[in-house]
């Protein structure tokens, strides 16, 4: 179990080191940008501000790379009926109840 913790880490390493320069070339490309217009700015020259995709992109493979691996080694069971509460708690039933008051 800790050798996939591990992977996991590494996974989310990764992803996000390699996908932090996609998503400053897509940052200029849509104008998600901080320009210092005025003297209270701290940064002296254009930064770009969608850094967070990345660290979520790679949180969210590494959270994914971990469900599947302990799935097929039986840890978890996925598969379950209901798993899906246990796994999100209160806010998957509310959720829910929310969808059949709906539909």
């Amino acid at each position: 179990m800790w050798g996939d913790i591990a992977i996991a880490f590494m996974i989310a390493f990764m992803t996000s080191f390699m996908m932090t320069p996609q998503t400053i070339k897509l940052a200029r490309k849509v104008g998600a940008v901080d320009t210092p217009q005025d003297e209270r700015r701290i940064n002296k020259i254009t930064m770009p501000r969608l850094g967070g995709l990345a660290v979520i992109a790679g949180f969210i493979i590494s959270i994914a790379y971990l469900l599947i691996v302990m799935t097929i080694e039986g840890n978890i069971n996925l598969l379950q009926d209901n798993y899906h509460t246990k796994l999100l708690g209160f806010a998957a039933r509310w959720f829910d109840y929310l969808l059949c008051v709906l539909f």
